[in-house]
């Protein structure tokens, strides 16, 4: 029978990580979201589907331009656009102009970093002024680019 000297091994651990061993994913995957429902997409047995991280962002972009900012408690000061500033201008381009500045700023304030620029709005107004669909691309900070199209409301 053999002896056991200790009951606990110890090992050395190494001090830092060899840089071809570090993690580069800096998009985490989340559950997918259903816009026009307003709930998570579910599976058969009621589980949410995940999707790729890459998803998750755009997620992200689509519901920080769709929430008005200070408007919910469980929210950062950061999250969130100032629409309700935004359609309080005194016509459409000055409207369009402080959308460009509060969706760019929200978005670039991304507390995991993964948004880099926001470029090349688009506006389609509708309902007689009442609301529009935003049009921007967001630039990744891994070079990937997203087409993002998000509706706004009074």
């Amino acid at each position: 029978m053999a002896t056991i000297n200790n009951l606990f091994p110890v090992f050395n651990v190494p001090s830092e990580m060899a840089e071809d061993q570090v993690p580069t994913q800096i998009y985490n995957p989340a559950p997918l979201w259903d816009y026009e429902r307003g709930d998570f997409i579910l599976n058969g047995m009621r589980q949410p589907l995940y999707g790729t991280g890459y998803d998750a962002w755009i997620l992200w972009c689509i519901k920080i331009i769709m929430t008005q900012r200070w408007a919910h408690l469980g929210y950062s000061s950061n999250a969130g656009i100032e629409a309700v500033q935004a359609f309080a201008e005194i016509d459409r381009r000055a409207a369009e102009s402080a959308l460009e500045r509060t969706i760019s700023e929200a978005l670039l304030a991304d507390p995991m970093g993964r948004t880099t620029q926001v470029r090349n709005f688009r506006f389609l107004w509708k309902d007689g002024g009442e609301g529009l669909l935003i049009e921007c691309d967001v630039l990744g900070a891994d070079g990937n680019t997203a087409a993002i199209t998000a509706p706004i409301y009074r």
